[in-house]
This record gives C-alpha cells, sequence and structure tokens, in this order.
C-alpha cells in the first residue's frame, strides 16, 4: 500500500499545484477517509445561508411593487395558476401584462422560468406577496451557499481554515452587498437570482467534469445552463466565463474545453431556437423604439451614445465598491447625454483601459485579479448596451451577476495580496481584517437602510426621487404615488394637499421630458381632481389644453366627455374651437384628432356657428369635400351671411364637381 503513495506524490511533483483527477486517485488509493465537501464545510454554509435570511427578513411583509405587477400580480397568465404554463413558455413574456407581444423594447423579452415560479406559487397559495418574497430569500440565500462552493473549487488555499480563505469572505461580501437590494427585495428579480444560481450550477459541473471526467458532469452542466438561459439571457456570458475559468485554473487544453463548452453552445442553439420560435425573430422586429424610457439614446448621435454608455459603466464600477446613493431609476434623464469632451466619458475609459492592461499583465502571475476583471467585463457586456440595447441607460439589477467577479478581486486583494505587498509591517494581517471587516459591516448597514424603501410604492417613490431628481419617471411616479394616495382618502383637506404636493413633481417630469405619457395623464387626473374640489373650470381648461399641445392621452378624451354633460356649454365650446383647431388642426395638423375634439364641441352647442366653420374647414383641407359642403350649408343656415362659410361652401363645391 506504499507504492500508490509514492507514485501520487511523483506525480504531484512533475506537475500541476491544482488538484486534479490524479491526485484525486492518490488520496482514494491511501485509504483514507474523503470527507464530502459539506461536511467539512457546514458551517460556512450555515453563516452563507442565515445572514441573508435574516438580513432580507423584513421583505417578508411587504406588497408588490414596480414591474411586479408586469411579471405577477397582473400578469393574466400568472393568475392562472399551473394552467398558465403553457402560455408563460409559449409567449413573449410581456404577453400576460400587455395582452398581445408589443414590441415595446428592442430584441423583447423571453424569460418564462421566474414567471413559472410565480405562477406555481399563485396556485398553492394565491396572490400572496409574502411567499413570493420568500422564495426570493431563499434562491438568494442559496446563490451564496453556492458560490461558496464554486469558488472553493479553484480560489481554496489548503492548509487554511475556512474563515481565512478567499472564497469565503468574496461570498459574504456578495450576499451582503447594497447594490442586490434591488434584485432581492423587487420581487421582479428572480429572473436576475434565478440565472446566477444555475449559471453557477454550470460552472460547478463543468469544473467537476474536468476533474473527474464523468459525462454525468456535462449533462447536468447543460441541464443547469439552459434552466439558467430560460430566467434570463445575460447566462450567455457563461459560455466565455467557463472555459476561462477552466483554463486559468485547470490549464485546461484545448481539447478538454471543447468537450466542456461544446454541449454549452448547443444547449444555446437550442434554447434560441425555441426563443425565435416563440418571439417571431432574433434581435429586432425591424420597428424603431422611439421612446426614450425604453430607448433612452434615441435622438443623441454616435458619438453621444457611446460616450455616456462609458460614463454608465464607471459609474458601475463606483457602486460596486462604493454603494451610495442607491436608487431603482437610471431613466432619461438622471444619466445625463454627454459627449467625448466630457471629463466623465473619457475617465471611465482610462478606468477600464487600465483594468484591461493589469487582466493582461496579471494573467499568469496573479490569475485571480485576471479572472476577476475579465468575469466582471464578460457579465457585464450584455447588459452594458454596447452589445445590445436593453431598454434602459444603466439599472443596479444589471450589476448582480458582475458583482461576484468585484466581490472575489476584493476579498483577494485585501485578504490576500495587500499583506505580500505591505510584508514590512507587522500589523498586516490585522490590517486585512479591519479592511474586510470594515466592508462587511458597511455593507450590511447600508443594505439594511436600504430594503425599507422596497415595503411599497410610496416609499419607493419616496426613496427615489431624492436621488434620482433629473429622471421623468422617477418624477412621474412619485406625483402618481401622491395621486393614488388622494384617491383612497375620503379627507377633501388630505385629498388636496396630496394633489398639491404631487404637481411640483409632474411639472418636472414634463420638464424633463414634455412628451411624457405617464406624466401627461398623471397630470390631467390631479388637475381633474383639483377642479372637483374648487370648481375652477377656466383653470382646469387652459391645463388640459397644454397638455393636449405636450401629448394626446386617452384620460383628455375620458374626462372632456365627462365635463360635456357637467361644464359651462360656452366655456366648453370656446375651448374646443382652440384646442379642436387652432391647435390640433392649424398648428399641429393632427386632423383625425381635431375632428374628434370639434365633434365633441358640436355636441355641447350643435348651433355653434364658428365650430361648424371648424369643422368644414377641416374636412375641407383633408379633401372630404363632399362633408365640407354639407356643413358649410348648415352652418349658412344658421348665419347666412358667414363669409368664411360661403367661401369654403364655393371651394368644397368647386373641388368636387372637379
Amino acid at each position: 500500500m506504499k507504492k500508490k503513495p509514492n507514485k501520487g506524490k511523483a506525480k504531484r511533483s512533475a506537475g500541476k499545484k491544482s488538484v486534479t483527477p490524479k491526485t484525486t486517485k492518490t488520496l482514494k488509493a491511501t485509504k483514507k477517509p474523503v470527507k464530502a465537501f459539506w461536511l467539512t464545510h457546514w458551517q460556512p454554509a450555515v453563516v452563507l445561508f442565515v445572514i441573508p435570511m435574516i438580513l432580507y427578513a423584513a421583505t417578508l411583509s411587504f406588497g408588490y411593487v414596480l414591474d411586479d405587477k408586469i411579471v405577477l400580480s397582473e400578469n393574466k397568465f400568472v393568475q392562472q395558476g399551473m394552467q398558465g404554463l403553457g402560455d408563460i413558455f409559449g409567449k413573449e413574456s410581456m404577453v400576460g401584462f400587455l395582452g398581445e407581444q408589443q414590441d415595446l423594447i428592442v430584441g423583447a423579452r423571453y424569460r418564462p422560468l421566474s414567471l413559472a415560479t410565480f405562477a406555481i406559487e399563485y396556485g398553492i397559495w394565491g396572490p400572496s406577496p409574502r411567499w413570493s418574497h420568500f422564495f426570493n430569500m431563499l434562491f438568494y440565500a442559496l446563490s451564496g451557499v453556492l458560490l461558496f462552493r464554486v469558488l472553493s473549487q479553484f480560489l481554496s488555499i489548503k492548509g487554511k481554515k475556512w474563515w481565512q480563505n478567499i472564497p469565503f469572505w468574496a461570498s459574504l461580501l456578495f450576499v451582503l452587498h447594497p447594490v442586490h437590494t434591488e434584485v432581492v427585495a423587487n420581487i421582479k428579480g428572480r429572473d436576475e437570482i434565478l440565472a446566477l444560481l444555475f449559471a453557477l450550477a454550470t460552472l460547478y459541473y463543468s469544473i467537476r467534469y474536468i476533474d473527474h471526467k464523468k459525462v454525468f458532469s456535462l449533462v447536468m452542466a447543460a441541464v443547469s445552463f439552459f434552466v439558467a438561459l430560460m430566467a434570463k439571457e445575460n447566462a450567455l456570458t457563461f459560455i466565455a466565463v467557463i472555459p476561462l475559468t477552466l483554463f486559468l485554473f485547470r490549464g485546461a487544453s484545448l481539447k478538454q474545453l471543447g468537450w466542456a463548452t461544446g454541449p454549452l453552445i448547443l444547449t444555446f442553439l437550442i434554447y434560441l431556437g425555441i426563443r425565435v420560435g416563440v418571439i417571431g425573430y432574433l434581435l429586432g422586429s425591424g420597428q424603431e423604439v422611439t421612446g426614450i424610457m425604453n430607448n433612452p439614446f434615441y435622438g443623441a448621435t454616435f458619438g453621444e451614445k457611446y460616450a455616456t454608455i462609458m460614463y454608465t459603466l464607471g459609474q458601475y464600477i463606483k457602486l460596486l465598491f462604493f454603494p451610495h446613493p442607491l436608487t431603482h431609476d437610471y431613466y432619461p434623464y438622471q444619466v445625463p447625454i454627454i459627449n467625448w469632451l466630457d471629463a466623465r466619458a473619457l475617465v471611465s475609459l482610462a478606468l477600464y483601459l487600465g483594468l484591461l492592461w493589469i487582466m493582461i499583465r496579471q494573467w499568469k502571475q496573479r490569475p485571480i485579479i485576471s479572472w476577476s476583471i475579465a468575469y466582471y467585463i464578460l457579465t457585464l457586456s450584455i447588459v452594458s448596451n454596447i452589445v445590445f440595447p436593453v431598454g434602459a441607460p444603466m439599472n443596479e439589477r444589471f450589476l448582480y451577476m458582475p458583482s461576484v467577479g468585484a466581490t472575489v478581486l476584493l476579498a483577494y486583494l485585501v485578504w490576500d495580496l495587500l499583506p505580500k505587498v505591505l510584508a514590512t509591517f507587522n500589523w498586516t494581517k490585522q490590517l486585512g481584517w479591519a479592511l474586510l471587516g470594515l466592508f462587511a459591516i458597511g455593507f450590511t448597514f447600508k443594505s439594511w437602510a436600504r430594503i425599507p424603501a422596497w415595503k411599497d410604492e410610496m416609499s419607493l417613490n419616496r426613496a427615489a426621487i431624492k436621488v434620482s431628481t433629473n429622471s421623468a419617471r422617477a418624477n412621474s411616479y412619485m406625483a402618481y404615488s401622491l395621486y393614488q394616495a388622494g384617491l383612497q382618502t375620503n379627507d377633501q383637506t388630505q385629498r388636496k394637499q396630496l394633489y398639491e404636493e404631487a404637481l411640483p413633481y409632474v411639472n418636472r417630469a414634463l420638464e424633463i421630458y414634455p412628451t411624457y405619457s405617464d406624466a401627461v395623464t398623471c397630470k390631467g387626473g390631479l388637475v381633474a381632481g383639483l377642479y372637483q374640489m374648487d370648481g375652477n373650470l377656466d383653470k382646469l381648461l387652459e391645463e388640459f389644453y397644454s397638455l393636449l399641445r405636450a401629448r394626446h392621452v386617452s384620460f383628455l378624451d375620458q374626462y372632456m366627455v365627462y365635463l360635456n354633460g357637467q361644464a359651462d356649454r360656452n366655456k366648453l365650446a370656446q375651448f374646443y374651437h382652440r384646442a379642436g383647431f387652432q391647435l390640433l388642426a392649424e398648428e399641429q395638423r393632427n386632423y383625425p384628432l381635431a375632428l374628434q375634439y370639434l365633434n365633441y364641441g358640436i355636441q355641447v352647442a350643435p348651433n355653434n356657428v364658428q365650430l361648424l366653420q371648424d369643422i368644414a374647414s377641416v374636412y375641407l383641407a383633408t379633401g372630404q369635400y363632399g362633408n365640407a359642403v354639407q356643413i358649410s350649408q348648415r352652418g349658412l343656415q344658421l348665419e347666412a351671411g358667414n363669409s368664411s362659410l360661403n367661401q369654403i361652401l364655393q371651394e368644397a363645391s368647386r373641388l368636387q364637381s372637379n
């Protein structure tokens, strides 16, 4: 029994520092009991599981916020429970909310896995945000534990306890990181959690395959990867992360890399075929997205677009290492459109060029640094707006998967590299402990302070507006929350106070984005609500005129129909002439809408000659000569000497006869 250990020693001295399949066989040959990983590492597993469960326990009392209505609370497929699973997997992911595929975002969305979990929860417990929040916490805690297991495959230092190793500290910083609060506390963020969870499982089984050469590991890697893709498309980046890891930390040959990544590529092609079959196209429907809320760079030049993107990439690094302030809203124009003369774009570019230089220089000497940087850049690339437009200039949830690279790098720099660089000082180990403790404590307190913002819509919007002062969306949503609060109270004084508090926010939203339909609708509701309390029709009609100039929304139509049966007919007729003819017809050339509003006017003042003249003019301008003749004659019956109507009648008759 002594020859086999000697043979194992010879093999180890001949080659690789990492644990290879050969060394594993040697350990077995000595007949020494090899304990399962979790039997010897149950303490860190418990710590990494319990801490996030405690940290996010408050979310169990939270409700639905933000996009939860799209994926859960107002998604008809999810609300069908198990019976909705067929539609969830068979249709674009927003159809359950919108009713049809509208392609509002470039590339559409196909992320059925999280919706399927919501449907199962709905089928078992009904509309219960408590259970949805619980499973977000659970999957997040499991992600931290799995991250520790995966990192332990290639970053553990033998002879050191688990609390002295990089995998534990990197995983601990990950579960504590404040930029994750949006993903965990917002139920919708489950797509991010599941994508990383199963992407990590893919990496785990890929390493297992290299170490043990078992086909089962390849199969499990492919299955895990498919599930990750069904959660969210950004799991695709692990096709690059996995060979990178295997090459740096296992010295895998090209043949081994081919065997490890080949099934993943095949799996992606299968997923892509399913996705195209469901959505109907690969990248775009051919219809340009012109709304800046879904295409934030619409109208920007090529240089402005990429200078702004580079600026956001710099902001991502800042948030990873100094996560303050935090907000869920970076919509236009919280992130300003800048050009390459702006120092912020140039500094960010220099920062990333520096990271790439360090990654290349440290490739052999310190592969952990190179891996951390490469992992971060690879996983961020797909949500950076460089490779593919994602519908928002930036978002903290986009950092969820890339943050693994940052926490690994941070743990390595503070725990391992810093003491070596400062080896002349006797207190370097204490410094490492102190710095890691400082980051852990700081992340914990920041997360603890941030989590309550996600309790409900009002708390979330109040938190956002403190930071996202230049976001049209944040200002509009704050105003809408106040409007909703006003509707829910029977106290007229309180309702008026809430509406008046909301007006500056919605005005700011329209100042930033004058044609923002949500803000126009919100302001329409606010001024209509104030009118019902003060009865000031002149003020209401002036506000409606301004809103109609900005953008037509259906709320204005609905409320004007209501006013037709309630308000002063003469004032309404004057408004319809001014809005329907002078604004919509003469100024904006929106003739169909002009006719709609002029006909509203005829409903309240059927014998108003001015309105009849306006309608006849619009018919003449749009080539509807018969209608122009008919309306002109009707007006002349009321006012025979009207020269304008006579002129319209003669011109319409001439053109009709031709």
